[in-house]
């Protein structure tokens, strides 16, 4: 209220100033709208009441910790793209070479030399390992991501460790949350290891099988490959 009322006093003295009105001193100076230490005491003890209160909740600790996630499957992604597209040049002198065998024409035969010469067509170990990383590292944060956004949209759960935090006095920002797909056990911990809590069996409903993933995948990048025909 206080600022709100400095405000009018502040423009309303400005306006006055600038067309020759003689304004009451009083009016700028006067005691509802200084702010006094005891003000500042009273906002400053507000602000830590509101620090210690469970305003951080469950959901957003998930939805944090999913965003993560998704940043490491992002940057996987990219060092996919770049292996991938290394392994695809020795796919296609693999097709040109395969096509020039069963036709045994010279032509097949000369068209896949001139390929070879014309192109890098080597294939380092070092490509073979990032490519095979970035797709673990693809499957592993992914599975985390999709579980942490999964469970922040799981009302039961977020609303049961939020009740889990308040009762031993804890809060969700300083907590440590990880997955397990294995058993499908969601677990929260702090650092003082007061109030642990685990949620076994509640994303089962969200598990997507490889056929179902690749699946998709494959419809994607149909779309995708279409679209830049």
């Amino acid at each position: 209220m206080k600022l709100e009322q400095g405000r009018y006093a502040a423009f309303g003295s400005e306006y006055y100033a600038s067309v020759g009105g003689v304004i009451d001193y009083s009016s700028v100076v006067r005691g509802e709208y200084l702010i006094t230490e005891a003000d500042v005491t009273a906002y400053n003890d507000a602000l830590a009441g509101v620090q210690g209160a469970l305003y951080f909740t469950t959901q957003m600790a998930l939805e944090e910790k999913a965003a993560e996630s998704m940043v490491k499957v992002s940057e996987a992604v990219d060092s996919f793209i770049v292996a991938s597209h290394q392994i695809a040049v020795v796919e296609q002198v693999a097709e040109k070479a395969e096509v020039a065998q069963e036709t045994n024409s010279v032509e097949d035969q000369i068209a896949v030399q001139e390929y070879v010469e014309q192109n890098d067509v080597s294939i380092s170990q070092e490509v073979v390992v990032e490519y095979n990383q970035s797709l673990e590292d693809i499957a592993v944060n992914a599975r985390d991501a999709g579980a942490f956004l999964a469970a922040s949209k799981n009302e039961q759960l977020t609303s049961i460790s939020d009740q889990h935090a308040q009762d031993y006095g804890q809060s969700m920002a300083e907590a440590s949350i990880s997955y397990s797909a294995t058993n499908d056990i969601l677990s929260v911990q702090w650092a003082t290891s007061m109030g642990h809590i685990e949620f076994h069996d509640f994303l089962w409903g969200d598990y997507k099988t490889a056929s179902e993933v690749l699946g998709q995948g494959e419809v994607i990048y149909g779309d995708q490959q279409a679209y830049m025909r």
